[in-house]
């Protein structure tokens, strides 16, 4: 009887990774220091897991059901998911949403430039620059950089699990938002950069936002 219990206990803890479809692979992203944003500051970080590509529209359509994305293509990002749903569809599958710091160390592939691939802009290597109405690219089409990450720079903007604890100035009120990194197909070669960041309401649903998930 024990033994049966088992059994089933071990078979209900596999089912999150095992139930809804073929989920993004992942990269080993090694403990260690690295240096926090463009400053000299050293942050400690265990290691931890990261998707190797923004989680498509077709895997999150796998997991969490209909959706409705702004520029549809299975295998480009899954846009216009708030924080929320993001965090939820990382939950479903055991995982969660890297942190800031998490996220930063990861792009940075190990690398001290501006970008991961050095000191300018390169096109063979993000989508960025373009025109709204042009929309983002699928997954996995750049070059990745040393931890085998594809889209880190450009593409989407990506959640992270980081609050940007701020204060309304109206009511005082800490304001729910989160921080989002790594730019956008539509911004400058500026905002494009490991270290690129802003935050946004954690409700927000926008064309140019989506995520990948950690453990």
């Amino acid at each position: 009887m024990l033994r049966h219990i088992i059994s089933i206990l071990i078979l209900i803890a596999l089912l999150p990774a095992n139930l809804f479809g073929k989920a993004p692979e992942m990269a080993l992203i090694p403990a260690g220091e690295f240096n926090i944003g463009a400053s000299k500051r050293l942050i400690h970080l265990d290691n931890f897991y990261i998707d190797k590509t923004e989680v498509t529209q077709q895997e999150y359509k796998e997991v969490m059901g209909r959706a409705n994305f702004s520029f549809k293509g299975a295998n480009h990002p899954a846009e216009q998911i708030s924080w929320y749903k993001a965090a939820s569809y990382c939950k479903k599958l055991g995982k969660r949403l890297p942190s800031q710091e998490e996220w930063e160390k990861a792009a940075k592939g190990q690398t001290k430039t501006k970008y991961f691939w050095g000191k300018k802009p390169d096109a063979a290597y993000a989508w960025y620059g373009g025109d709204y109405d042009l929309g983002h690219h699928p997954v996995g089409q750049k070059k990745p950089n040393s931890f085998g990450l594809f889209d880190t720079s450009g593409n989407v903007w990506e959640w992270t699990s980081t609050a940007d604890a701020k204060l309304s100035e109206y009511s005082g009120e800490t304001l729910d938002k989160r921080v989002v990194m790594g730019g956008a197909f539509n911004v400058s070669a500026n905002l494009i950069t490991p270290n690129s960041r802003m935050s946004l309401y954690a409700k927000s649903r926008l064309f140019n936002v989506g995520f990948r998930c950690a453990k």
